[in-house]
């Protein structure tokens, strides 16, 4: 990977296993086998929206045009399924134990107010990580790139131009 990966980006990242405390009912649905698949078929903008609410620090950020954009990409050709396979296939920190190799120069973002994958693990990347660099938004939930755009882009610029 050295050759081809010159620096990486972590972004609340579901590298160890975890639990959440506090799991989206969309991605909780999608566990669940049979039931899954009626996800395919019917999905609700209520429940897409209570999803997106779920992953933001601040749920007040969540307007109708995000829930309609998340809405439309998600019932989009495909996604449904994808969404379903996904979690079907997921064994969250199934290659954990290769975090420790990576010799990468490595940033770790990570909103501290992410329900989804605990903040507490942004210290385990970075402890497994030799040289990596950490940036906690104390206000952002589980997307800081999207909660906060301008800070997480201009975190991410830092970090790519330094040396």
């Amino acid at each position: 990977m050295p050759d081809r990966v010159y620096k990486l980006v972590l972004v609340d990242s579901a590298g160890y296993p975890f639990v959440s405390s506090l799991v989206p009912i969309g991605f909780r649905i999608a566990q669940i086998p049979v039931v899954n698949h009626l996800l395919e078929y019917v999905t609700s903008r209520s429940l897409v929206e209570a999803s997106v609410r779920n992953v933001y620090g601040d749920p007040s950020k969540v307007t109708s045009a995000l829930v309609d954009r998340y809405f439309d990409m998600t019932v989009r050709a495909g996604n449904r399924h994808a969404l379903v396979q996904r979690f079907s296939q997921s064994d969250f920190g199934a290659n954990a134990t290769r975090i420790a190799g990576l010799k990468v120069s490595t940033l770790i973002v990570w909103g501290s107010r992410d329900r989804l994958i605990p903040p507490d693990y942004v210290e385990r990347f970075h402890r497994d990580i030799a040289g990596s660099r950490i940036v906690v938004f104390p206000d952002l939930g589980h997307v800081p790139q999207e909660e906060d755009p301008v800070r997480t882009a201009a975190a991410v610029r830092d970090f790519l131009r330094a040396k």
